[in-house]
């Protein structure tokens, strides 16, 4: 069962929007984030700066009422992908948790996360789909959770720009 909450208007609203006026214009690096026997799926520009990940760790605090204990990785990201790459990023103790904050895209494209779950052939279906809209968070726990960008039908070259986090939390 995949355990999961959405919540909107993650950040206040003045930070966000300087955010998203700047995150086309990081250095996004190719080769920073992997997943191994994946083709690259991704660029990234991190780990945040102390002062945004601190926003990030307030934010999660007020909105999820989770804090963190550990941040294994966080960073800037942008995907355009058009395959989806489904995946899970556990590691127990190291990466219990993920939190995708949806920064900047086209929400026309969709541009949002696909949850999987295998069928009776082992071939993996869409359970869940969270739409991309700006300043959407997404928390959920790592543990047997396939997911990947949905930008599979999309002919737009803008992608999806979005901060992630892997993280153990603990409830407030």
């Amino acid at each position: 069962m995949i355990n999961l909450t959405t919540v909107d208007n993650f950040l206040p609203k003045t930070e966000f929007n300087k955010i998203h006026s700047n995150i086309p214009f990081l250095e996004w690096a190719p080769n920073d984030l992997n997943i191994p026997n994946v083709n690259h799926i991704w660029y990234s520009y991190g780990p945040l700066s102390p002062q945004d990940f601190s926003m990030f760790a307030k934010a999660l605090e007020k909105k999820f009422n989770k804090k963190i204990i550990s941040c294994k990785l966080n960073s800037w990201t942008w995907v355009n992908t058009k395959e989806p790459r489904p995946h899970i990023d556990y590691v127990k103790n190291k990466c219990e948790y993920q939190l995708i904050v949806y920064i900047r895209s086209d929400e026309k494209i969709s541009g949002g996360t696909a949850f999987y779950s295998q069928n009776e052939k082992g071939l993996n279906e869409i359970d869940i789909h969270i739409g991309f809209k700006e300043n959407r968070a997404i928390l959920f726990k790592s543990k047997d959770c396939l997911h990947s960008p949905l930008l599979w039908n999309s002919k737009s070259q803008t992608g999806r720009y979005s901060a992630i986090f892997q993280l153990v939390i603990e409830d407030l």
